[in-house]
């Protein structure tokens, strides 16, 4: 596990949960960020493959959270 990859999805999740005026697991819980710091998508078809990601939070979050993952976490 990327412990800077963790903290920066994290951080992600806590803006965004502020900007949306809502508690950071309703933006994505720990097991998909986990996930995410696992598998490290590239694509949006690939961050929907991740559990927890849908069309409607890929939609709202997925840039957001493609930039965190990005080419220099691989």
């Amino acid at each position: 596990e990327d412990r800077d990859l963790w903290e920066a999805l994290r951080d992600c999740r806590k803006r965004l949960a502020d900007e949306n005026n809502v508690p950071p697991y309703v933006i994505f819980h720990d097991v998909t960020l986990l996930q995410m710091a696992t598998d490290k998508p590239q694509t949006s078809e690939a961050l929907l493959a991740i559990t927890g990601v849908g069309q409607t939070k890929l939609e709202r979050y997925g840039p957001a959270f493609l930039e965190v993952v990005g080419p220099a976490h691989n």
